[in-house]
């Protein structure tokens, strides 16, 4: 007998969680808000989930998040080698 994988453990940075719905298909969405909008709580957060191993694939919604943020979350991702798509 074949056992499932467990579905992919996925962070969206960035939005107000509306968009979770439209990328549920991605896997397991846990929503973590842009600097703007929860802070930089959401931020450390985020980069502790990475460093954690919690997190299989990051999308960044770039309309919500500043430059230094999405720079800050991409070169974690690069050297923890997790994947990272960037949606305009």
């Amino acid at each position: 007998m074949v056992s499932a994988q467990p579905p992919r453990r996925v962070a969206l940075m960035g939005g107000d969680g509306r968009n979770a719905e439209r990328l549920a298909g991605l896997g397991e969405i846990t929503v973590f808000q842009s600097p703007h909008d929860g802070g930089n709580g959401e931020q450390r957060r985020l980069l502790s989930a990475l460093r954690a191993g919690v997190i299989d694939l990051v999308v960044i919604l770039t309309r919500w998040n500043s430059h230094s943020a999405t720079k800050q979350v991409r070169k974690l991702c690069k050297q923890l080698k997790i994947p990272v798509q960037v949606v305009r």
